[in-house]
């Protein structure tokens, strides 16, 4: 087999991976009450841990002014705080509250669980396998992404 047919199977069986996992767990994910806009704005805050505006305006290719409202929305159903930054008072800090991260964790668990149990079910030979296969998946992405950082930086 060449390695550009190699790449597609593997790119194959990723997507059906994928499907497969999103068609378990979607119906968590629709029974959340937020807005897709709003989910990912407090995914982005608790992956930070503190942010601003700008910073997620930023991540969601928006303008400050359009992030406004997607947080007033999760500040008033008590997932995101807006406090003052110490250092620079006419800064707000956006930060996911308890109740925020809670349910980011809760989704994180999720799916983790049902990937435990689809892992349960391969051999350890077939795990140390998958191991070895995605440890050099994750050395060859970082080594892309340093590449790219190279790139962008001449």
């Amino acid at each position: 087999m060449e390695k550009a047919e190699l790449v597609r199977e593997i790119i194959e069986l990723q997507r059906k991976v994928d499907r497969a996992r999103r068609q378990r767990e979607l119906g968590p994910w629709m029974g959340l009450p937020l807005t897709i806009a709003q989910l990912k704005s407090l995914f982005f805050i608790s992956n930070q841990g503190s942010t601003n505006l700008g910073n997620l305006a930023a991540a969601l290719g928006v303008t400050p002014t359009n992030t406004t409202g997607i947080v007033d929305r999760l500040v008033k159903k008590g997932l995101v705080s807006r406090n003052e930054d110490a250092q620079d008072r006419r800064m707000l800090l956006l930060q996911a509250t308890t109740k925020g991260e809670e349910l980011v964790t809760n989704l994180r668990d999720r799916r983790r669980g049902h990937m435990s149990e689809v892992l349960a079910l391969m051999s350890m030979d077939e795990l140390a396998t998958l191991a070895q296969g995605l440890t050099s998946l994750v050395k060859a992405n970082e080594a892309h992404k340093g590449k790219n950082k190279d790139c962008a930086a001449r």
